[in-house]
């Protein structure tokens, strides 16, 4: 059958990956202030015990705003640490992105109309994300690092000078695996972030169409309600990951004394209770909405723009 307009159109590897980074590291510089007030908590509500009765952790997230803000940095102290953060981010956005488009086209059914299925997509997000999340593990080493170092006294800040001259103080200074610390609780976060946030959004996404038609609403609730069951899904292990990242081989130094992951769940629940896995959840909740809707929109735009440019049709659009 011979159409008179173009029927499909979909980004080249080298396109999705170029917008998938470039919108993913502004993405990242609009949340990296609640990154910041996410990570102050998680450092302040170690081992505080009795106060540890609420997501809060005993640490109001307006108050770590305004303690950063009292410093007399302005803006600026919110973003410490921000050159690992776009490496960290830059490099999973590029290994994530680029082992899904491959292992999505060499999987997908051979007609462009059909698709992978959620679960499917799911699975697939959850291992490339993974993957990444272990290969870019130094980087949110020195994130987490340069975050918190600011809240000790001066004479415990580690002050290193950038990405590269803390990756190698780390690993004089703790050994050359040292950089893999907390790599095991930074997969499993990965994965179930992955998992948790592309089924239940496409999901939803779908089920509101049917319900409600094609809306402006659709996708924003259904990502919102994603990153809901996304965030409680991987805080506990974002918050593990944020404890074995910070440990000083000095035990003077901690407050909780730990020799592994075992060992520091046991302390959590112990001294804080379960709702210790869940600090800081409200900064990480809303970094997650906020990243999702912001990468959403803005690469449905630029594609959209791209396929007027290929000779769609708007219908088609």
């Amino acid at each position: 059958m011979n159409y008179s307009y173009k029927r499909y159109w979909e980004p080249s590897t080298a396109q999705a990956l170029t917008t998938s980074l470039g919108v993913g590291l502004v993405g990242q510089f609009i949340i990296q202030p609640l990154d910041m007030v996410k990570t102050r908590i998680q450092q302040r509500a170690e081992g505080i015990g009795i106060r540890q009765k609420s997501i809060y952790g005993g640490v109001n997230m307006n108050k770590i705003w305004r303690d950063i803000h009292a410093q007399g940095l302005g803006m600026s102290g919110f973003y410490a640490g921000f050159d690992a953060a776009l490496l960290a981010r830059g490099g999973y956005l590029f290994i994530r992105n680029l082992l899904y488009k491959i292992i999505y086209d060499q999987i997908k059914p051979v007609k462009p109309s059909n698709d992978l299925t959620n679960r499917e997509k799911a699975a697939l997000g959850a291992f490339t994300g993974g993957i990444a999340a272990l290969l870019t593990n130094p980087f949110e080493l020195v994130l987490i690092r340069k975050q918190t170092d600011g809240a000790y006294k001066p004479e415990l800040r580690r002050n290193y000078k950038n990405v590269f001259n803390a990756i190698t103080s780390i690993q004089q200074n703790e050994g050359k695996n040292a950089i893999l610390k907390g790599a095991l609780p930074n997969v499993l976060r990965s994965i179930i972030l992955n998992a948790t946030m592309t089924a239940p959004f496409d999901y939803l996404n779908e089920r509101m169409y049917i319900a409600f038609g094609d809306t402006s609403y659709n996708r924003p609730c259904a990502l919102l309600f994603a990153a809901l069951f996304g965030t409680t899904l991987s805080l506990p292990f974002d918050n593990l990951k944020t404890r074995l990242q910070l440990h000083w081989n000095d035990p003077k130094r901690d407050r909780l004394q730990y020799n592994g992951i075992f060992r520091m769940i046991k302390e959590i629940i112990a001294v804080e209770g379960v709702t210790g896995f869940f600090v800081g959840y409200y900064p990480y909740y809303i970094k997650t909405a906020l990243y999702g809707l912001f990468t959403i929109y803005t690469i449905d735009a630029i594609n959209s723009a791209s396929k007027r440019r290929a000779g769609l049709e708007e219908w088609q659009i």
